[in-house]
């Protein structure tokens, strides 16, 4: 790692996508980008109108040690009745996937309970058909250390990677598997840690039978591990791998979320802070290239007063490596909210993660999450089709990649369409900054899909309640779209 003069910071904003920015006297002018292919496969977004069907895989919900099943949860945002089919895969070998057909009433959810869908040992695993596209579809996993949403993904991949893992102190981390196609895939994992690989013959040429869920369990995984990636690598056919983690010791919680299926050569975060109430704020960028790769990591929406405090560090991950740091390491990080860009510095991209962990009461919870790849770096909106069922503070993470002060609306999908929420309307969002949105008590805010949309470039993550009566947030990317 080596740091680089404040000076130079500007030379790095272009490359980490700020540059689809014009600057220009009139102002931003900006239209939102649309994906014309699911190639090559990308985090989770809303797909335009333009596809026929649309096709979401869900990360899969636990079923035994604490896990009680969870939630699919379909949203129709438009104004005719919505028509799909699920499926749900177990883990139980002999048990058939399970079959329905939904109907969502305009401007309206439809929730999948898929724990009483099908049977299986230890995880259960849904996908979605949608005729004619359009919606959104996310999942909330439940377990006794919380409740942890993610938004399904639009595609199945023959890849997978997972950059922060950790399985120090007892801390299971287990891989999900799905394969949702009636052919067996074959898989290879590969683990990584700062001292080199691990490729046991047990975690290659793995069989995942054909329309079925494979859990990888921590008795196959490295052991007593702070720093940990993981690949996966379909030699045949295409899955579908999400991360269930459950923390003991320095980290405490329940995380459940897909892996990334590609790497990217940015990564943006929105929710970042340096306070008293957070215990760490960890990134981990694994390099599965077979070439060296430089990462800037850039720390914006912080005071520039302190002539001393370089808001740039670089980091030159080995091939096939992976690299960690914490903000404290940052020396003169100002106190407060900030969010983070990373940027390779080639070609080569890399996948970047970030492990939180923060005050809850009497006690403290982590959180991980990805972060925005460079195709979101573009996008003035996001939806969630799982927002908050509480009034709390700080659910909504914006943060401003745009180079204009802005501002932000924060929507609500009810009966009448999309309305923008009392209060907010219009919330202050400074160029280059972050802000924390509040959702407020009101009947036709909580436990409804959120939109945001700026006048900005922006990136949003939320910060839901992890349920029951449990202390502390969960974290996961919205959608953009």
């Amino acid at each position: 790692m080596r740091y680089r003069p404040l000076a130079l910071v500007l030379l790095v904003l272009l490359p980490l996508g700020l540059g689809a920015v014009a600057v220009t006297t009139d102002g931003p002018v900006h239209t939102d980008p649309t994906f014309a292919s699911l190639q090559p496969p990308t985090l989770p977004f809303v797909p335009t109108q333009g596809f026929l069907n649309a096709t979401w895989f869900c990360a899969g919900v636990p079923i035994s040690e604490g896990g009680s099943g969870g939630d699919v949860v379909v949203v129709n945002p438009g104004e005719t009745p919505m028509e799909g089919s699920y499926t749900v895969f177990s883990d139980t070998k002999g048990v058939d996937a399970a079959t329905g057909a939904f109907t969502v009433d305009p401007r309206s959810t439809w929730t999948l309970a898929v724990e009483n869908a099908s049977t299986g040992t230890d995880y259960l695993s849904a996908m979605v058909e949608i005729k004619g596209g359009g919606g959104v579809v996310e999942q909330r996993a439940d377990h006794e250390q919380g409740s942890a949403v993610s938004p399904c993904s639009n595609s199945a991949s023959s890849t997978w990677y997972f950059a922060d893992n950790y399985t120090l102190n007892d801390s299971e981390n287990s891989l999900v598997i799905t394969n949702p196609y009636p052919d067996d895939a074959i898989v290879d994992i590969l683990a990584v840690n700062p001292q080199g690989s691990y490729s046991a013959q047990n975690l290659q040429g793995i069989a995942v039978r054909g329309q079925s869920v494979l859990v990888i369990a921590q008795r196959l995984m490295p052991k007593e591990e702070s720093v940990l990636a993981f690949s996966v690598v379909a030699r045949r056919g295409r899955v579908v791998v999400a991360r269930s983690q459950r923390y003991r010791g320095e980290r405490l919680g329940f995380s459940n979320t897909l892996g990334s299926p590609s790497t990217s050569t940015d990564w943006y975060f929105a929710d970042g802070e340096n306070s008293d109430d957070v215990r760490f704020e960890r990134y981990t960028i694994y390099n599965p290239n077979d070439r060296d790769v430089t990462v800037a990591a850039v720390a914006l929406g912080v005071p520039m007063d302190d002539p001393d405090f370089v808001n740039l560090r670089e980091d030159t991950i080995g091939p096939g490596g992976v690299v960690s740091f914490t903000t404290a390491e940052w020396e003169g990080l100002p106190a407060g909210r900030h969010h983070m860009a990373f940027s390779s510095e080639s070609d080569l991209g890399v996948v970047v993660e970030r492990a939180i962990t923060r005050t809850a009461g009497d006690g403290y919870v982590t959180t991980v999450c990805l972060g925005a790849p460079t195709p979101f770096s573009q996008y003035y909106r996001w939806t969630m089709g799982i927002g908050t069922d509480l009034a709390v503070d700080g659910v909504l993470i914006v943060a401003n990649l745009g180079l204009y002060d802005g501002t932000v609306t924060v929507k609500a999908l009810g009966p009448g369409g999309e309305a923008a929420i009392p209060g907010l309307e219009a919330v202050a969002l400074p160029a280059n900054g972050v802000v924390a949105i509040a959702i407020p008590q009101l009947d036709a805010a909580l436990g409804v899909p959120l939109v945001v949309e700026a006048d900005q470039p922006i990136v949003v993550e939320r910060q839901l309640p992890r349920g029951a009566d449990l202390r502390g947030r969960s974290a996961s990317l919205a959608l953009p779209g």
